[in-house]
């Protein structure tokens, strides 16, 4: 039905019914969205079947094989892949499909996109890539399949953290063994001169701690404030994780540019256990900062009397 030029009751009527086929439109492929969700593959097929478009996008971008993704069908994956879906399609925040399966850790999805020459380059508007998001979802897993599929294990998100050093802070293990296996620096840097290492140390993670000094992560590195990892330990009371990095090698008065040593930290933050750790290793009581105060001045002027008694 062809429209007329100009105004007049045909042309509205014309309107009005490319109005209401749009409707009809956007309501099939809400269906096929919904479908793809649920994983009926049977009701995805019918409604490509009808002419829907299966790259039909929601209000944020997302696609079908986005959500079949997400959620980890990876038969509708399949049935998509092969109806012509656009395996990189991003959302308006940059996301693919790859990326959303690698973060809820399908494996198996994973690996269809990844067969189906999904890019496993492709960042997110906050600079993540697959491999990123995985690390930082702790799925070893799609960890260890995107680094085998050749995932630069050394790129970096907007704030300068690699993969390693999303997993090391949130205690990781097996997707920080993954990493380090597949040739992650342990020594790699922020935008701010934080490791991985620091990272888990102010997570408390030991073993991760463990994994990271066994392949190179040197104790002594320090961030941009001259703090090394068993500061950042002591500042929050990690007093398994200051044990395990004195046995690392740490140099227990190892300052920064306030002068402040990890007692110093423990002490001005009330952590009994992590100044009886420092004490026994041969803490320093006696240092002063660049103010010319001692970690038990601190600890006094904080109200931690009995750190008071220990240090005096």
């Amino acid at each position: 039905m062809r429209c007329p030029p100009g105004p007049g009751v045909r042309g509205l009527l014309c309107a009005l019914v490319l109005l209401v086929g749009s409707i009809q439109a956007g309501e099939l492929e809400r269906s096929l969205i919904q479908a793809a969700i649920a994983g009926d593959i049977g009701e995805v097929n019918s409604l490509l079947d009808q002419g829907v478009n299966v790259n039909a996008r929601n209000q944020v971008g997302m696609t079908a094989m986005m959500y079949a993704a997400q959620e980890g069908h990876n038969e509708v994956v399949q049935v998509l892949l092969a109806r012509g879906a656009y395996v990189d399609a991003q959302t308006t925040s940059g996301c693919t499909a790859l990326q959303f399966a690698a973060e809820n850790g399908w494996d198996p999805v994973v690996r269809q996109l990844i067969d189906g020459l999904a890019s496993i380059d492709i960042r997110t508007r906050q600079g993540e890539d697959a491999l990123i998001m995985a690390a930082r979802a702790g799925k070893a897993g799609p960890v260890g399949r995107l680094v085998a599929a050749g995932a630069d294990t050394s790129r970096r998100d907007r704030h300068g953290r690699t993969a390693l050093m999303a997993a090391s802070a949130k205690g990781y293990d097996k997707a920080v063994f993954q990493l380090l296996s597949g040739g992650s620096d342990p020594q790699a840097t922020d935008l701010h001169g934080t490791t991985a290492l620091m990272l888990a140390a102010a997570g408390g993670h030991v073993e991760v701690i463990r994994l990271l000094v066994d392949t190179g992560a040197d104790p002594g590195q320090s961030d941009d404030t001259g703090s090394t990892a068993l500061l950042y330990a002591a500042e929050l009371g990690r007093a398994g994780v200051v044990t395990t990095l004195l046995q690392a090698g740490s140099k227990v008065d190892a300052a920064n540019n306030e002068g402040w040593t990890a007692l110093f930290e423990a002490a001005y933050n009330g952590h009994r256990a992590a100044v009886e750790k420092l004490l026994a290793s041969g803490a320093d009581k006696g240092m002063e900062d660049t103010a010319g105060l001692t970690s038990a001045d601190y600890a006094k002027l904080r109200g931690h009397q009995e750190i008071v008694k220990l240090l005096l």
